[in-house]
């Protein structure tokens, strides 16, 4: 019931297509943020009590805050951790200690947020927009938790993003950049750039890898303006090698390959700047590889660089969205497929908006002749679904449209590279997945690639667990015919016996 009407405040497409200018975004943001924390009764002086990391950047943000939050948790930290968007449920959003928040704590902080807010209107339209609002719930459950630190990550860009309203942050970091969302951000790298950094706050320290020189100068004059120092990482791969980790180098995920120095860094100076009852948690850099390196192994990420076995299938689940993003992981898909290159390949995709996908299909197409392609909504069945699944800014209807124009895209691809086209438009993942099936039989393995959009692996996942009784069911049931026929076979081979020994 909560996550039902959670759902109501999700904008639909006009009141996007309204925000769209810079002014509008921040007048729907920031300002109101606070206003309707104030309203739900957590004043914002509140939030200067609580020690914050807070993360922007276009790619890798979730990934290493995720490390970040794991890294801080092995040294003991009672830890929170706000992300976006969720998998498979919105709960997930919102984590302590690693864990997403229960479910029926989450009712009950949501039912306390929401009422407040719902008596405190001034006319029927009075409520904030769902990330406003989940982002005004999730304060409201690390102050109530009590949090040593709260690793936050930007929902969109960061000058204008809702969780830019928190005063006392010692420690930033800024992910890779590259265009995104450039409606509301920007159409330059630049303009990408002053966005994110705009979450840099007094006195703090910024830690990025960000590699273009325009995107640093940008970086470094927000800094200035703030008395900010930056700090340049140095890049992952380099930084393991050249520590106590390169021996561990193959068995870190490729989040941690991209994104682990990065986060390093940022839980090291936050672990410098800990004051009052945390003193103990002081790093000492002799006896940091340890606890580090147990936090980064044991670090779990789902949907960034994922693989999972079902049945016959080795799914690779990575939510890549950018052309760089994809980059790195159609690279990690045809690593992961060497040893079974002879099995057939299967591309399952969607990216939703108006983005122009061209990019990212040329990196799927240059990775491997995949024998099966299936573009499909982020939706997964025709069946009732989980409130959080619901997706009211983008339809399904809309969404197989979008479908049907990316599959052209793909088709033009093919004619120009002389490839087959093997693509074909889904209604949901269901489909797709019966698709799979119809084609392949169960002793075939198969290598599946999700990948385009993270709210389509939380579909994907959703099909395949509704997939999971139906086949179990399918399998009991051939098993049991083939029961049957061996029975059969068995008296009919006893009532031929018994006539030959007649005759």
């Amino acid at each position: 019931a909560a996550t039902a009407e959670l759902n109501k405040l999700q904008p639909n497409e006009d009141s996007i297509r309204n925000s769209i200018t810079i002014t509008n975004a921040k007048a729907n943001s920031v300002a109101n943020t606070i206003m309707y924390l104030e309203r739900s009764g957590l004043p914002l002086k509140e939030l200067e009590k609580m020690s914050i990391i807070h993360v922007a950047g276009t790619k890798g943000k979730g990934s290493t805050c995720a490390l970040v939050e794991s890294i801080l948790r092995e040294y003991g930290a009672r830890t929170g951790f706000f992300s976006s968007p969720h998998l498979l449920s919105t709960n997930e959003r919102i984590r302590i200690n690693g864990e997403p928040l229960a479910k029926h704590k989450f009712t009950h902080y949501f039912w306390k947020v929401y009422n407040r807010l719902l008596e405190s209107r001034e006319h029927d339209k009075d409520m904030p927009t769902f990330f406003m609002f989940l982002t005004t719930l999730g304060f409201h459950v690390f102050h109530a938790e009590k949090v040593d630190v709260l690793v936050l990550e930007v929902g969109m860009g960061g000058e204008l993003d809702c969780t830019n309203i928190v005063p006392n942050v010692r420690t930033v970091g800024i992910t890779s950049l590259a265009l995104e969302h450039t409606q509301l951000l920007g159409n330059t790298l630049e303009q990408i750039a002053w966005q994110k950094a705009g979450i840099i706050k007094p006195d703090s320290n910024v830690f990025t890898h960000v590699t273009q020189p325009e995107c640093l100068e940008i970086i470094y004059k927000r800094a200035a303006e703030r008395n900010a120092q930056v700090i340049q990482v140095l890049d992952t791969q380099h930084y393991l090698e050249s520590n106590l980790y390169a021996e561990y180098l193959d068995s870190f995920n490729e989040y941690v390959r991209l994104n682990g120095a990065l986060a390093i860094a940022l839980a090291k100076d936050w672990l410098r700047q800990t004051k009052g009852p945390l003193q103990q948690l002081q790093l000492d850099d002799s006896k940091m590889v340890s606890k580090v390196l147990r936090a980064l192994l044991n670090t779990h990420w789902p949907g960034r660089c994922q693989l999972v076995a079902y049945q016959n299938m080795r799914v690779h689940l990575d939510g890549a969205h950018t052309v760089e993003s994809m980059r790195v992981c159609c690279e990690w898909f045809a690593k992961s497929i060497t040893a079974s290159k002879n099995n057939p390949k299967i591309l399952v995709f969607n990216r939703t908006g108006e983005t122009d996908v061209t990019g990212l299909l040329q990196e799927l197409q240059r990775t491997c002749p995949f024998d099966m392609v299936c573009f499909v909504p982020n939706v997964a069945s025709t069946e009732p679904i989980d409130p959080s699944q619901t997706t009211v800014f983008c339809g399904a209807e809309k969404q197989i449209k979008r479908a049907h124009v990316i599959a052209q895209s793909w088709q033009k691809l093919c004619e120009s590279n002389q490839v087959p086209n093997q693509a074909q438009v889904y209604n949901n993942v269901w489909d797709a997945f019966n698709g799979v099936r119809k084609r392949y039989p169960l002793n075939v393995e198969l290598d599946v690639l999700i990948t385009g959009s993270i709210h389509l692996l939380g579909a994907a996942i959703s099909g395949l667990n509704m997939f999971r009784p139906l086949e179990e069911e399918a399998a009991k049931k051939q098993q049991e015919q083939s029961q049957q026929q061996q029975q059969q076979q068995q008296l009919e081979s006893k009532d031929k016996g018994r006539s030959e020994s007649i005759s």
